[in-house]
């Protein structure tokens, strides 16, 4: 037990090297960056790109989509459905279901 308490202090030590090492990290930094909630500079892009999408729904236009295109959507699609469900497993912890008390 001392052994670790001894030891504590140079573990925490190297971990906040770590931290702080990582965070300073340029691709880290971009994934922050990316994650961020979007600026009042940037709803005007934003409220276009939903106009578009609207326009091309009622137009139809989404119709008109190369095989490749489609394919490449219908990953993203599977990819994105997958992450849910391991997600869901996750905070289930249990691959089976979630568990249920008889009251």
């Amino acid at each position: 037990m001392a052994a670790i308490v001894k030891a504590l202090p140079g573990a925490l030590t190297k971990l906040r090297s770590g931290i702080t090492t990582l965070i300073r990290d340029p691709q880290v930094q971009t994934g922050l960056r990316e994650l961020a909630p979007p600026t009042p500079g940037e709803l005007p892009t934003a409220i276009a790109s939903i106009v578009k999408t609207v326009n091309s729904i009622q137009t139809q236009r989404f119709l008109n989509v190369t095989v490749g295109h489609a394919a490449r959507n219908a990953l993203v699609s599977v990819e994105v459905v997958c992450w849910f469900f391991v997600g869901e497993i996750i905070g289930r912890r249990s691959l089976v279901g979630y568990k249920v008390s008889n009251k």
